[in-house]
C-alpha cells in the first residue's frame, strides 16, 4: 500500500515538472513547447508534429500552420496563408498544459495544385502516346 502512495507521489511531482518553452510576443501571442510539440496560439493549444530541417533549425507543422525555428533568434509562423516573424525568448515553467483543452493532431491539408501531372499517363485524363503529343508516340512519315 505504502508502494502505491509512493508512486502516486511521485507521477504527481513529475506531472508539475517545470517545462522548456519559448514566448513570442506579438498578434497573435504564441507559446510553443517543443519537448511537447504543442503549441499555443492567442491561448488555443494544438498538438503539432516536429519536423528537424538542419542542425539548428526545426519546426511544427499542423493545424494549416507551420512554426518554423531557424536558431539565430528569428522565428515564423504561417498561419492562414500570414507569415508572422517573432523574436521569442526562451523560459521555463508550468505553462497551463494541466487545464489546458489541447487540440489533438491535424495534418495540414494538401496544397491544391491545378498544374499537369508530371506523367500524364497516370490520370488517365489526358491524350494517349499514340496521339502524337509526347512521350515518342508522334506520327512518321
Amino acid at each position: 500500500m505504502r508502494l502505491v502512495a509512493i508512486l502516486f507521489l511521485i507521477a504527481g511531482f513529475a506531472y508539475d515538472t517545470a517545462h522548456a518553452f519559448q514566448e513570442c510576443n506579438g498578434n497573435p501571442h504564441v507559446r510553443v513547447m517543443w519537448e511537447k510539440q504543442i503549441i499555443e496560439v492567442d491561448g488555443t493549444f494544438f498538438q503539432m508534429k516536429k519536423e528537424k530541417l538542419s542542425k539548428k533549425t526545426g519546426r511544427l507543422v499542423g493545424h494549416d500552420m507551420v512554426f518554423v525555428h531557424n536558431g539565430a533568434g528569428s522565428d515564423t509562423l504561417i498561419r492562414h496563408r500570414v507569415s508572422t516573424s517573432y523574436n521569442c525568448v526562451a523560459g521555463e515553467g508550468n505553462v497551463g498544459l494541466k487545464q489546458a483543452d489541447v487540440q489533438g493532431y491535424q495534418a495540414n491539408p494538401l496544397i491544391e495544385d491545378n498544374s499537369p501531372p508530371a506523367d500524364a499517363t497516370i490520370t488517365g485524363s489526358r491524350s494517349s502516346a499514340a496521339s502524337g503529343k509526347g512521350h515518342g508516340g508522334g506520327k512518321h512519315k
